[in-house]
Order: C-alpha cells, then structure tokens, then sequence
C-alpha cells in the first residue's frame, strides 16, 4: 500500500517557513518526492497508514491544502509513464511488493 501526500502551499506571509518544516518532516519520516509537491511512502496496512494520517496531521500548516491519498500496490501499478524512467526505488518495489525500506 503506498500513502501520497500532495502538498498546495500558499503565498501568505510565513507559510513557506511551514511548508519547509512540513518538507522536512516528511523527508525524514520515509517519504520521497515524487512530483514538486507529491510525496510518497511504502506503508504495510491501513492501521499503518492511519498513524502516519495522524503524524502529518499534527505537522501540517494551517493554510494551504495538504491531501493525502491511500493507494493499493494494483492501484499505484496502473500508473502509466508518458515520459521519463522509473527510479530506483519504483524498480525495486514493483519486482517485489514487500520490501521494507
């Protein structure tokens, strides 16, 4: 199961320090970027992906918008590439869907 988190940040006043905080969190916690503004993780279950719901509800900023999206391995895998390569990671867990990383 793979979490998205897709970030619409603002131009008010003090949210890009925010959006810089939230940016750091998520790379720390396991998230890579995906897109600009998309970040994505490998999580085990639903549980899993509840408490990291929480996690980043506790970190995300007051304006803006942060989505999150719950995504099976079959969902993420319809994804379909116009353009570019798949990364190293996209290789990895495609050839075997329980990996830990």
């Amino acid at each position: 199961m793979r979490l998205l988190v897709i970030l619409s940040p603002t131009d008010r006043w003090g949210t890009k320090m925010e959006y810089t905080r939230l940016r750091k969190f998520l790379h720390k916690d396991g998230y890579i970027r995906i897109a600009p503004e998309v970040y994505m993780r490998v999580v085990q279950n639903r549980k899993t992906s509840e408490k990291h719901y929480r996690r980043i509800e506790e970190v995300a900023p007051k304006t803006g918008t942060v989505r999150l999206l719950r995504l099976t391995e079959k969902q993420y895998n319809n994804i379909y590439m116009v353009s570019g390569q798949m990364d190293h990671q996209e290789k990895t867990v495609g050839v075997n869907c329980h990996i830990m990383l």
